[in-house]
């Protein structure tokens, strides 16, 4: 709200009442409640929020079990014995009229998110929300200065009109003498001197198998019998043709996949491939080749109308080994995998550029050797892709991907991504395998990601949004149909105190006159009258009075033809029942179990063939979990219940923290995903706790919310 506070590192939420910072409080279960204080928030007890006097009904009713083969004498016994208080006691709440009704919010809707963020992105998708400094006026006026405004006149023009940076041909390549030995120069100059292009193939391998200058000699021996033996006039090998300088070279690393694209074909050398002991085949130094991150765009963009040839140190150079492209998979531990990559740019099996990206991604993130920078896995994704952003030194690897995937089309990656609910809390983003076992391309976003921030965040806009009440329940308002029986009890029971009224003064009036008459010795019917009248109104209201535990149930309890929306939330697990009776005050049957919202929810299908939600405390492991978490330790994962009463449904799920906002993000499988979110005020970041789905109804009831900071994985406690 563009209002500035310090705050001590504890758990806060913004007020959906009016927008302020409110520190967190959690009701939690008793349990829960009397364990060691263990949390960044503060905890309180669950308290019942159903209105008093329909409390004091069913403290008389609940004495017998609804089940009749639960029924014990004793049960009406002791129902018989708070009957009568509880009339005392409704007749005494009846004097003093309260709301019962519950309190109708927001046009029935839920509480929205009083959020909007406020910053400037770290990469915004439109240059035009760059952050930019401003220069000093005269008159006490900020403006940028001209620099920096052509700086984003040509930043605007070139994020509207995209070009790669990609080479047409290597800077340097060795090339060939007549008879023997080569020369590094650069490409430009041997074409002018010698008027033809120049061809070449491409040596690969790895600085850990090759380190001294002794040993990079074998390399240039290999590169110029490779070249002579496929006919072109050059080599190009990392050593020696990434450039003079330092700077160059380390531009260039950026730039060999297109390097790789020009070349006839792929040279490969290792240290060894042949056990000197046996003379059967070793392979482990072309499967150490194969784990270096740089070495996948090399074979997978290499041309396949050529095979590659394998050299090794103790081997004779005149014998190398062969490999198809299709083929040279099986060298790697990834191999039904990385075949997809290969069958893709051969063309045999072409990839969606969503399906090219995530599995390139995951191919990448299986050779973890070669990592100069944090973002070198993004980078080297980069080679595969047109489009190439700025390399950052100084970028993370989230960032690097962020900025990759939002230069290039690849079908809403990122709006797919923080979708996705990770199969455990430490999972890394870029392994993007869902809890519910979905793909992304399954998933269809409803946000845009806008802009990246810091600290691996993302800033999305169009998302629907509601706050969750975690303090306490409310009484919730709820629209019932009207009926003869609940027409009559309630006319009825309100002119009970008439009837009384009525009946008490006609007994007075007529044992007056009685009174009368006997001191006169006079005898009248009129005395009678009242009495009889009179008698007969106070049974009435006697009755009713006596009636009335039941006709409280009556008038508040039924089917439910709508309700106040509402998100409640507490820590821990409780029956349906309880929760009800909580609620709503009396367990009416209302609330189900939600089927499939959380992957902790259960359901099987009943008599009739219909999907019914289970108690997920059924499953021996997730009532372990419940167990567990009421003395669980900071940072681990704890068991949380969210109540919707727009639905009437109640789901169990886990989380670190608990969330108190929900986001829809996107569909899928004909339901909403909804991201259940923490607030991290001192960044004004809302952090993804966990992953729900949702009845697409909810969101007729929710409001869009404008730009979220949204993290995909908060620093644990």
């Amino acid at each position: 709200m563009q209002r500035g506070k310090f705050h001590p590192s504890d758990d806060y939420y913004l007020s959906p009442y009016d927008g302020h910072l409110a520190k967190l409080f959690v009701q939690s279960t008793q349990a829960i409640y009397d364990s060691n204080p263990n949390s960044t928030w503060r905890r309180t007890f669950i308290r019942n929020q159903s209105p008093l006097i329909l409390q004091v009904a069913n403290w008389v009713l609940h004495s017998v079990p609804t089940d009749d083969r639960e029924v014990k004498g004793e049960d009406f016994i002791m129902m018989a014995l708070k009957w009568i208080p509880s009339c005392l006691g409704i007749l005494l709440l009846m004097m003093y009229p309260v709301q019962t009704s519950g309190e109708i919010r927001n046009g029935g809707k839920y509480d929205a998110l009083p959020y909007k963020f406020w910053g400037y992105p770290y990469h915004a998708r439109n240059p035009q929300e760059d952050k930019i400094e401003m220069s000093n006026q005269p008159h006490g006026l900020f403006q940028p200065s001209a620099t920096l405004q052509a700086q984003r006149s040509q930043a605007t023009k070139s994020a509207l009109n995209p070009i790669s940076e990609r080479p047409i041909e290597p800077k340097y390549l060795c090339f060939l003498k007549t008879t023997k030995g080569m020369k590094t120069c650069e490409v430009s100059q041997w074409k002018e001197e010698h008027n033809m292009e120049a061809t070449y193939i491409l040596v690969s391998y790895t600085s850990e198998q090759f380190k001294t200058e002794e040993e990079q000699l074998f390399l240039h021996d290999v590169g110029e019998h490779a070249a002579r033996a496929a006919g072109v006039r050059a080599y190009w090998v990392g050593c020696s043709c990434l450039g003079r300088s330092e700077e160059e070279r380390e531009s260039n690393v950026w730039r060999i996949s297109d390097v790789v694209r020009g070349a006839r074909s792929l040279i490969i050398a290792v240290s060894n491939l042949v056990d000197t002991e046996d003379p059967g085949l070793d392979t482990t130094a072309l499967r150490q080749w194969g784990t270096r991150v740089w070495t996948l765009p090399e074979v997978l963009l290499i041309p396949s109308n050529n095979d590659i040839h394998v050299y090794a140190r103790n081997a004779k150079i005149d014998e190398p080994m062969t490999f198809h492209k299709r083929k040279f998979a099986t060298l790697w531990g990834d191999a039904p995998i990385s075949r997809e990559l290969i069958d893709h740019y051969e063309g045999n099996l072409i990839l969606s550029s969503l399906e090219l990206v995530t599995i390139a991604l995951r191919c990448l993130h299986n050779r973890q050797k070669g990592f100069y920078l944090q973002g070198d896995m993004a980078y080297a994704l980069m080679g595969l892709l047109r489009r190439r952003p700025t390399i950052v030194k100084t970028d993370t690897a989230f960032q690097a991907f962020a900025r990759l995937s939002l230069a290039n089309d690849s079908d809403l990656l990122l709006e797919r991504l923080i979708c996705i609910l990770p199969r455990t809390p430490s999972q890394p983003w870029y392994e993007m395998e869902d809890q519910w076992g979905v793909s992304l391309w399954d998933v269809i976003p409803s946000t845009q990601v806008c802009g990246i921030a810091d600290h691996d965040t993302v800033i999305i806009d169009g998302g629907y949004a509601a706050a969750i009440r975690w303090k306490a329940f409310a009484h919730v308002a709820s629209l019932t149909q009207d009926s003869w029986r609940r027409f009559f009890f309630r006319y009825a029971f309100r002119s009970t105190s008439y009837f009384f009224i009525v009946g008490i003064s006609l007994l007075s009036k007529g044992i007056s006159l009685q009174n009368a008459e006997n001191a006169y010795g006079e005898s009248t019917a009129g005395s009678q009258t009242y009495i009889a009248i009179g008698a007969i109104f106070l049974v009435i209201a006697l009755f009713f009075i006596l009636l009335s535990p039941y006709i409280i149930r009556v008038l508040y309890t039924g089917k439910f033809w709508g309700t106040q929306a509402w998100f409640f939330g507490f820590e821990g697990y409780m029956d349906l029942p309880t929760i009800e009776q909580h609620i709503f005050g009396a367990d009416m049957g209302h609330f189900k179990w939600s089927t499939n919202g959380s992957p902790l929810s259960v359901h099987r299908p009943n008599k009739y063939g219909e999907c019914v939600g289970q108690d997920p405390t059924t499953v021996p492991g997730t009532a372990e979990k419940v167990k567990q978490s009421i003395n669980a330790q900071m940072g681990t994962e704890r068991i949380f219940t969210l109540v919707d009463t727009n639905t009437l449904t109640v789901t169990l799920f886990s989380a670190v923290r608990p969330p108190v906002a929900v986001v829809l993000c996107g569909e899928e499988g004909g339901m909403q995903r909804a991201l259940l979110c923490s607030y991290d005020w001192s960044t004004q970041t809302l952090y993804r706790e966990s992953v729900l789905r949702m009845e697409t109804l909810v969101l007729e009831q929710m409001a869009r919310v404008g730009r979220l900071r949204l993290g995909l994985r908060r620093e644990r406690l």
